[in-house]
């Protein structure tokens, strides 16, 4: 019995981290943006963005990650053009 050997330890398995998607990544910079400037022209392409992304990452079958980011910035996105378009709604009726 003193003799026996440990089993030898089994072989790590890498884990693989799928990719961030790089539109996904895109969609939460130009919705962040779209608070700083160039509301109209950064938040639609926001919204597009995360569209997409959010559908390349369900197609993509686990090699794309990144549907966080995707999803923040559709939520940044949509709200950046509600307050715009509010933000006009209320200078419109100021006049």
């Amino acid at each position: 019995m003193a003799d026996e050997t440990p089993p030898p330890p089994r072989p790590a398995v890498p884990q693989t981290v799928p990719r961030t998607a790089p539109v996904a990544i895109w969609g939460l910079i130009l919705a962040v943006l779209s608070f700083t400037c160039g509301w109209l022209f950064t938040a639609i392409p926001a919204v597009i963005c995360g569209h997409i992304a959010r559908a390349k990452i369900r197609k993509s079958g686990g090699a794309l990650g990144g549907r966080g980011i995707a999803t923040g910035g559709l939520v940044v996105g949509y709200m950046a053009l509600v307050l715009g378009i509010m933000g006009i709604r209320l200078l419109i009726s100021m006049i």
